[in-house]
């Protein structure tokens, strides 16, 4: 039985690239081909791929930094796929093809970094950075656009429906899943997740050390209980720093599990459908409200969120265009090869 993806480019390429998003690269390894996973150092330590966010695919190797740039040196990689500029920075003496991927808005990270550098002087400091690259591709059209890039391929989240369990919403609780919630206040509005599910239970699951009961998931398959056990999932994902959902959200929904989310203007539910959305705190108190109490409720819109989650955000289409992206990159490897020094 064929795999994922393995209709879209011929052969399996060889592809580098680092551990900045568990979940991403196993959507990634669904493309079937094999990837190198180098663990970038973080101050001075690697970040280690975490086996309870993500088990690591069979496709997929870990390798150090060195061990990644001692075999592009002999020319064994099709392609780097890099997260950030800092990824380029590791590669760029090495003459192999670059994809760079955005996940982030520029306006978010300078607000991460509190906006102690300008918008200009950034992008004039990576522009050599950004010239090194293949290809530019970004997780939504509102992130291409916030880089300020008329280029680049937009490639939205998928979702595989079959990674999740039934929903069930046998606990009569909130779900929240995200890190540094409080920190990152701007883009994930822990102020308004407490306002909204003030006297309601609520699970928030991440690393949230100044979140009281907040919890990382003990593995994936914990975590794929808990979208399917609690009752209703809240998203607070703010404009203009983040889009109007995030892959935590497309997980929920793709369990079935209803979605209550505050509002905003790019947001993929059409209230009262396939969710609920609104920035009227009260009102989606209200709407939680009646989840909680209306098992049937939760039941129809979940189903109906599911339905649109992957239309909206199908698999077969996030690898389609990743092995097109892949099949163009790796193309100019091979011609690179064939031409003379």
């Amino acid at each position: 039985m064929p795999l994922h993806g393995e209709n879209s480019v011929s052969s399996r390429l060889s592809i580098l690239t680092f551990n900045w998003h568990e979940p991403y690269i196993c959507l990634l390894a669904k493309t079937n081909h094999h990837f190198d996973v180098a663990e970038p150092l973080v101050r001075t330590l690697p970040r280690r791929w975490n086996e309870a966010v993500r088990p690591k695919p069979q496709n997929v190797r870990i390798v150090s930094v060195d061990e990644a740039q001692s075999a592009l040196a002999n020319k064994k990689y099709d392609l780097v796929l890099c997260h950030n500029p800092q990824d380029i920075k590791a590669v760029a003496r090495f003459g192999v093809p670059v994809i760079l991927l955005f996940h982030n808005k520029l306006a978010t990270e300078l607000a991460i970094g509190g906006n102690s550098v300008k918008r200009n002087k950034y992008l004039a400091d990576i522009k050599p950075l950004l010239e090194r690259a293949d290809v530019l591709v970004f997780v939504s059209e509102s992130k291409r656009a916030d880089w300020g890039f008329d280029d680049g391929v937009v490639i939205k989240h998928g979702v595989d429906p079959n990674d999740f369990y039934s929903y069930s919403g046998s606990e009569c609780k909130i779900l929240r899943v995200g890190n540094l919630i409080r920190e990152r206040n701007m883009m994930l509005g822990a102020d308004i997740q407490t306002e909204i599910a003030r006297g309601f239970e609520i699970s928030v699951i991440g690393n949230n050390q100044s979140i009281k009961n907040s919890k990382p998931a003990q593995s994936f398959e914990n975590l794929k209980s808990l979208y399917g056990s609690h009752r209703v999932y809240l998203n607070v994902t703010l404009a203009p720093y983040e889009d109007g959902y995030n892959l935590s959200m497309l997980e929920a929904m793709a369990t079935g599990a209803p979605v209550v989310s505050y509002g905003h203007p790019n947001t993929p539910i059409e209230d009262g459908v396939s969710g609920f959305c609104s920035f009227d705190v009260e009102l989606l108190r209200d709407k939680i409200n009646e989840l909680l109490q209306n098992e049937t409720l939760a039941l129809k819109t979940g189903e109906r969120g599911k339905e649109m989650v992957l239309v909206e955000f199908s698999l077969s289409k996030f690898l389609e265009k990743w092995n097109g992206v892949f099949k163009k990159v790796a193309g100019r490897s091979i011609n690179n090869k064939m031409e003379p020094a």
